[in-house]
């Protein structure tokens, strides 16, 4: 049976109904396209605009090199141009004095904190010693008892490297040794501020062993007069001093010898300082290696300061010669240190002596005090009573 075909009706009514369809399907592909690109919330209110995908995008390797390259540039460029640029700005606000101060006050603070010995040097003083010379000590060997007592005369200090050569304590005498073979004898340990034997040096309180040991021996204490003997049969007037330099004074009266040890191991020393005597000073070390400084008043224009410190080193073997009026500090920077400081009276440095008092004498009393205060001298007025005298054809400093 054929079909019977649709009228115009039944065909206009599915007509439109395909094109509501289509338009229908139009209308939810835009809902979802909508849909897609709103914001996609997430926790914490940060939203994308773009759907979450799994994974990371992988960062540039080139940013990583940027960055690498950059931050220690950064780093040496905040260090060597913005800081001091901050410190001079600061220096102008407050002056140079309180900053400088300043300064000082931090790194005595820093070296407090990681030091392991008790400081033994401010700040100050070490800017002191920064603010050396730039001359050299003088270093002779095998020299003359004339050409020696030439030097000493004008009063330089000088080295004699091969002061030691014919002693039998160089080569025996260290600190070992000493506090086993002289385990009474008394040295003053400067970190506990006591006098204690060589035998309980490695048993102080808060130290282990040799720590920091730091301190000096006089020979002229009881507990030590016995040995004093022994040390000096050991260490006899080197090759270019008189057999009797140790004792010899003024008019035939000698005295007993002026002789003081000094024990310390590195990381400690003795700040610049004055040692308010008049005579010559020699100064042998037996072992260990020290550094030190020499500085003495100098004239500067109408006034006196201090000459900028001659800095040096002290080896095993060697003597060194000082005098009157002169500012120096040790610290030692090698092995345990042993050393000896004889007093002598003569040879005697008389034109450093005579050009010294006559500096000194130039300037208003007030001002020569004031530079021996820096040191902390205990008698400002010391180098008054110092003075040349000849005898038998010998000249003393007393």
């Amino acid at each position: 049976m054929k079909r019977k075909p649709a009228n115009r009706s039944q065909k206009a009514s599915r007509s439109a109904d395909k094109r509501k369809g289509t338009h229908s399907n139009d209308e939810n592909d835009q809902q979802h396209d909508q849909f897609i690109a709103k914001p996609n919330f997430r926790k914490g209110g940060a939203y994308s605009t773009m759907p979450e995908q799994p994974g990371s995008t992988p960062t540039d390797w080139r940013v990583g090199v940027v960055m690498a390259i950059c931050l220690p540039i950064s780093i040496l460029i905040f260090w060597k141009i913005t800081l001091p640029l901050m410190w001079w700005i600061f220096t102008l606000i407050v002056g140079s004095d309180f900053a400088k101060k300043l300064s000082f006050f931090k790194e005595d603070l820093v070296n407090i904190v990681t030091s392991e010995c008790p400081i033994w040097i401010s700040a100050q003083e070490r800017a002191f010693l920064n603010d050396r010379s730039h001359d050299n000590i003088l270093r002779v060997s095998d020299i003359s008892r004339e050409d020696f007592e030439k030097i000493v005369r004008r009063g330089e200090p000088v080295i004699v490297t091969d002061a030691l050569r014919d002693w039998e304590a160089f080569g025996l005498y260290d600190c070992g040794y000493f506090m086993r073979k002289f385990p009474e004898a008394e040295y003053f340990d400067w970190q506990g501020q006591e006098r204690i034997s060589l035998g309980n040096i490695t048993k102080r309180q808060g130290f282990t062993g040799l720590q920091c040991a730091s301190g000096y021996m006089e020979t002229k204490w009881k507990s030590n007069q016995k040995y004093i003997k022994e040390w000096l049969r050991k260490m006899p007037p080197p090759y270019f001093l008189m057999e009797d330099m140790y004792t010899s004074h003024p008019f035939g009266k000698d005295e007993e010898p002026s002789v003081t040890g000094f024990l310390g191991v590195p990381g400690t020393g003795v700040s610049p300082h004055l040692d308010e005597i008049c005579d010559t000073i020699m100064t042998v070390q037996l072992s260990g290696v020290k550094n030190w400084s020499v500085s003495w008043p100098v004239k500067d224009g109408s006034g006196v300061r201090w000459s900028k410190p001659i800095v040096f080193t002290l080896y095993p073997g060697e003597a060194m010669f000082w005098y009157v009026a002169m500012r120096h500090h040790t610290e030692v920077i090698e092995d345990c240190s042993l050393s000896f400081s004889f007093l002598l009276k003569s040879p005697a440095p008389t034109d450093y002596l005579q050009r010294l008092v006559q500096d000194l004498s130039s300037v208003p009393r007030a001002e020569r005090d004031a530079l021996f205060q820096e040191t902390e001298a205990a008698k400002v007025d010391y180098i008054d009573s110092c003075g040349i005298i000849t005898d038998t054809g010998r000249t003393f400093i007393t």
